[in-house]
């Protein structure tokens, strides 16, 4: 059972080097005293006075043997009495030739003097006991006198030590325990397989070498707590391991090779694991629980744990931990396991959100540019002049598409700035300059924009049924985000209404086709709650409106279209057409205000892409929800475009303005009577309502009459 000391910094190493000097020592001395003649002359003494006590009690027995005419004879472990008549030896034959009474005297001399055979034999193990005994103490004398001179500087030193001045006296009496191990020469056991086999099978260090001492932890160059990282949580590298190696066709082992883990290592400090390394590694979590709960840690191999192992090994003292444990993981990973493991939010009190975002501010700025700075310098890569600095900035802010803020997700601006470095070595630049930055997005994205492109050759080919001109009545183009990987892109969609009387009101197509998802489902719902509000105030609706998502056959989820749905519905239902040069994105409430959408950047892009590909007229361009505006990072080539007027993004706040937009007609405002302003939009979108409400009406007012003529018909027959 190993023993575990724990001690302050630096004191491990040097108790290690002061333990070797006191096993040379030991071999040295030990030996040295134990060959002196002072020891061979005491030793001498004892074994002296042994024989002579020895040798009296044997001529006390041989002079009771002569009186009773008896010979002695015998070995170590046996005794014989031999009877002698007139001086001669009788044997078995000639003691048969003797008269009766004769042998049984004999018999008689025997069997007296056989019981003080007996007592004089045991008086002399009890001699030969009294004589190993002293020999014993004398050998603990000695040692012990060795032993005190070589460990009283040792204690004196690490006196403040409790668990180092223990451990010396356990191996002061350990010492005086294994004498003959030390006194062996060392070639001895070597040169006896048996004894090596036997030492192996019991995982021990023979002689004076189970004395070293194995620093598993030093902390000596720390100026600090530990902080430790782990980045490959394994129960071997959180726990520890003892390491085995084959000798003579077995395993052996011993606390030499005993190698801590990373709670040891991180004991009184910090230790920091990624949440779901640690869950992906068998028995890593529990084994981490047991530690935290227990505060001690156990080194100890899990297949001998689980009992996989059939042969004991080790069993080291187990250790007491006092550490800080960080895990890092996500939100979902974290409410996992709060209400599915009840050891987590016991052990885990404190949770902190950590935000990947950040102000962009002037303060935020000089960080970046110092941390774009230290990194080139520690890698050895080309260092950014400003206008490169501001360009990665940029893109940092577009990463997370929005001005106002700058990603934190380091790993990923350190990749730009490694192939932005690339790049700048390509062009043979000194500095990684602006257009250094700008090659390597512009490589990222061909790398990744095999499906932009041929989603954007099935546009041109009209595969894909795309207008970016001219107009049409409930039809209009959409814009969609496609995400693949970590590379986005958007393209517009095309997207139609159709009206007719009837009492269904809104149907989502993609619903019915199962390709619509809950969020998607809900803002068409909003529509109908439009509809009703604006136009049914005084005749119900009576509507049958389907909105589909031309050539989609995969799924369709979000609100970011519901407000170009509602502008097709609306065309649909006042017979104007819609401007097919505008793509429209934004989200709609029931009230009619337009609401912000995400990926507004991709959006935008796609659509000029496709309007560029087609052929830019300057009429062209893409309607937001004014708050997406801070949102903007635009690519420069769709900032030029809008500069030069070939192109245009409008911003708009409400369903009204979007119509006018789009329409070039007034959208109206509802007057005290509920009506709208002829020539609006509105007015014509409600005039359309009315008059199939009506329509509805006068169809049931006739059903009705026809139903009762035939009642009453029914009545008069005879």
């Amino acid at each position: 059972y190993p023993f575990a000391i724990k001690a302050p910094p630096g004191m491990g190493t040097q108790f290690k080097r002061d333990m070797d000097h006191l096993i040379g020592a030991l071999k040295d001395e030990l030996p040295r005293a134990f060959q002196s003649e002072d020891y061979e002359k005491r030793k001498a003494r004892i074994f002296e006075e042994f024989q002579r006590e020895r040798q009296a009690f044997i001529e006390t027995v041989q002079t009771e043997a002569r009186k009773n005419e008896m010979l002695i004879k015998g070995t170590d472990t046996q005794v014989m009495t031999i009877p002698l008549v007139n001086g001669q030896e009788v044997g078995p034959e000639a003691f048969e030739q003797l008269p009766p009474k004769v042998q049984e005297d004999i018999r008689r001399r025997q069997k007296n003097l056989g019981v003080s055979i007996n007592n004089a034999y045991r008086e002399i193990r009890q001699l030969q006991q009294s004589a190993q005994e002293k020999v014993h103490e004398l050998d603990r004398r000695v040692a012990s006198s060795v032993e005190g001179h070589v460990l009283t500087e040792l204690r004196a030193k690490y006196k403040s030590t409790k668990g180092i001045l223990n451990y010396l006296k356990a191996v002061e009496e350990d010492v005086l325990e294994h004498l003959p191990e030390f006194l062996q020469p060392e070639g001895e056991a070597a040169a006896d397989p048996l004894k090596m086999v036997s030492a192996t099978a019991k995982s021990d260090l023979r002689g004076v070498d189970r004395y070293r001492v194995n620093v598993i932890v030093d902390n000596s160059k720390l100026t600090g707590a530990p902080v430790l990282v782990e980045s490959n949580p394994t129960y071997k590298n959180l726990i520890g391991t003892l390491e085995r190696e084959a000798r003579m066709g077995t395993l052996y082992t011993d606390f030499t090779m005993i190698r801590p883990g990373s709670v040891l290592r991180a004991n009184g400090g910090y230790l920091i694991l990624d949440m779901t390394d640690v869950l992906m590694s068998p028995f890593a979590w529990e084994a981490l629980k047991r530690v935290l709960q227990n505060k001690e840690v156990k080194i100890e191999d899990v297949a001998e744990q689980f009992g996989y192992m059939a042969t004991a090994g080790l069993r080291p003292q187990a250790v007491e931990v006092d550490l800080k444990v960080i895990v890092s993981g996500s939100s979902d990973l974290y409410h996992l396991l709060y209400y599915g493991d009840e050891d987590f939010q016991k052990i885990f009190k404190i949770k902190a959100d950590f935000d990947v975002v950040a102000p962009n501010s002037p303060d935020q700025v000089q960080m970046y540019a110092r941390y774009i700075s230290r990194l080139c310098r520690e890698e050895g890569l080309k260092h950014f002049d400003r206008q490169a600095v501001a360009e990665l900035i940029g893109h940092s802010a577009r990463m997370v598409s929005d001005k106002r803020r700058l990603t934190l997700r380091f790993s990923d601006v350190a990749d730009l700035v490694r192939e932005s470095s690339y790049w700048a070595s390509q062009n043979g630049n000194r500095l990684v300059r602006k257009k250094d930055v700008q090659k390597m997005l512009e490589e990222r994205a061909y790398r990744s924009n095999l499906l932009e492109e041929r989603i954007q050759d099935m546009i041109n080919e009209r595969s894909i049924i795309i207008e970016t001109s001219g107009e049409a009545v409930g039809q209009i183009n959409g814009l969609s985000v496609y995400q693949i990987g970590n590379y986005s892109f958007g393209k517009p969609t095309r997207i139609t209404a159709r009206v007719s009387i009837g009492d269904q009101g809104v149907l989502n197509i993609e619903r019915e086709a199962k390709l619509s998802g809950s969020i998607h489902d809900k803002g068409v719902l909003i529509l109908s709650g439009y509809l009703h509000g604006r136009y049914a105030q005084q005749f119900p609706l009576a509507l049958n409106a389907s909105i589909c998502f031309e050539q989609s056959y995969s799924g369709v989820d979000g609100d970011s279209a519901s407000s170009t749905e509602l502008y097709a519905v609306l065309s649909s239902l006042a017979g104007i057409p819609l401007k097919q040069s505008i793509a429209v994105t934004g989200s709609v409430d029931q009230m009619g205000t337009i609401q912000p959408i995400g990926g507004v950047n991709e959006k935008i892009e796609g659509f000029f892409e496709t309007c560029r590909a087609k052929g830019l007229t300057g009429e062209q361009g893409v309607m937001i929800p004014r708050q997406n505006v801070e949102n903007l990072m635009l690519k420069q080539e769709v900032i030029d475009a809008v500069k030069r007027g070939q192109f245009h993004v409008y911003a708009v706040e409400s369903i009204d303005q979007g119509l006018e937009i789009l329409t070039g007609k007034k959208a109206g405002r509802i007057k005290a009577d509920g009506s709208y302003p002829a020539g609006t939009v509105h007015n014509a979108v409600q005039n359309r309502l009315k008059g199939m409400a009506e329509s509805v009406k006068r169809r049931k007012q006739k059903s009705g009459a026809k139903r009762q003529q035939s009642a009453v018909g029914s009545q008069q027959k005879p």
